[in-house]
């Protein structure tokens, strides 16, 4: 599994796991074009919920931490959920009924509210 992918997947895993969601990357056993750049199967809570890219054009790793970050959101939004419900992560604050969206922050990526920009976190510790 390609080294960068896992590096810059790790912040997201952790705001998973802060969420009591398991998670794991597996080999890309789907035989996926190699122009697509490297490749995971993602694992949530046991379920394959979906295959994370990493364009080989992304050079930096907040930027892949970011792409990634956006990848998962949606994968876990569409694939995963609880007693018939989507799983809204990451949470946004208690009164919030939606859940934060990706960012790019001046000096980090940041989960960040969609209705209120002040409200943020960086991606790797959303409590």
């Amino acid at each position: 599994m390609d080294e960068s992918l896992v590096e810059a997947f790790e912040p997201v895993a952790r705001d998973l796991r802060a969420a009591g969601l398991d998670c794991q990357l597996a080999d890309d056993a789907s035989g996926s074009d190699p122009r697509l750049g490297a490749t995971a199967e993602l694992i949530v809570s046991g379920v394959k919920v979906g295959l994370l890219t990493l364009g080989a054009a992304i050079l930096d790793t907040d930027s892949r931490t970011l792409y990634l970050a956006a990848q998962t959101q949606r994968l876990v939004q569409a694939n995963l959920g609880i007693g018939g419900r989507v799983i809204e992560w990451p949470p946004c604050v208690p009164s919030h009924s939606h859940p934060m969206m990706a960012t790019r922050g001046r000096r980090t990526p940041l989960w960040t509210c969609p209705l209120d920009g002040s409200i943020s976190v960086a991606i790797g510790s959303h409590p």
